[in-house]
């Protein structure tokens, strides 16, 4: 009786947390972002000002879905990861809230993101402030603004999967985060995502709850020194890519095999 209440009680708070979500990013576009941010005038303590209301928000979001039952979160290494400093943060992307995980765990970090968030009238707003990369730009000139933003010392964090794995199948990574770590010799900081039970995957709505709380385990693994990959002389960037591709991608299967 007491496990079924408990159910219940995920059952209604699950999207209510969600919406609490959605409605945490409208507050933060509207007051706190703003008024952090309206009278700084250089760009690059802009976009930490913001990055930093963003972390402690979903900070404090995660600790509300662990007071309130609807998750369990374990974090290994996170000394690790909290001590990186222009790194490219890998990590393979299962659930709905991997990047409200990374972003809460992350200091001075920014992704690339989809153009609907420029387009979001709301969060546009937001994302411009932290200094977030669109995905639609030319591939070079994508590049390139990643090199940037990872030579001025900020952590970007890239899903290669490009979405949401698919429970069951291989992961097969894109090239563009092998292309970024050549260009720019940003070392590579490999994280393991997994989620038990399952919950907030690809094909599954979010208020299709497990049984039990799902458990988050973020494993902060590997780091790939980039300049081992830049340094092999005869093998262009698109070959070299390739073979970094190929190492990560393996990585991952043998730990997800041993999970």
């Amino acid at each position: 009786m007491l496990k079924r209440g408990f159910y219940l009680w995920r059952l209604v708070w699950t999207p209510l947390a969600f919406a609490a979500l959605g409605v945490g990013g409208v507050v933060l576009a509207l007051t706190a972002i703003p008024a952090a941010t309206l009278f700084v005038r250089d760009e690059q303590a802009r976009n930490r000002r913001a990055q930093s209301i963003i972390r402690e928000s979903f900070r404090l979001y995660l600790w509300f879905l662990q007071a309130i039952g609807i998750l369990k979160l374990e974090v290994i290494g996170g000394d690790q990861i909290q001590a990186c400093r222009g790194t490219l943060v890998i990590a393979n992307h299962p659930t709905l809230i991997d990047i409200v995980i990374l972003m809460a765990l992350l200091p001075d970090a920014k992704c690339v993101g989809k153009r609907q968030l420029w387009r979001n009238p709301m969060l546009r707003m937001v994302v411009r402030a932290a200094g977030y990369i669109r995905n639609d730009h030319e591939p070079e000139i994508l590049l390139e603004k990643c090199r940037e933003s990872l030579q001025a010392g900020y952590n970007l964090i890239i899903f290669p999967e490009g979405t949401r794995s698919v429970p069951g199948q291989t992961l097969r990574f894109q090239r563009g985060f092998a292309h970024i770590a050549i260009a720019s010799g940003a070392d590579l900081r490999l994280v393991l995502i997994t989620c038990e039970p399952v919950t907030l995957v690809k094909g599954r709505s979010y208020y299709k709850i497990p049984d039990s709380p799902p458990h988050f385990r973020i494993e902060v693994g590997e780091q790939i020194n980039a300049a081992s990959y830049m340094d092999r002389k005869g093998n262009s960037r698109s070959l070299r890519a390739r073979h970094l591709v190929s190492y990560v991608e393996s990585n991952y299967s043998r730990r997800l095999n041993h999970v």
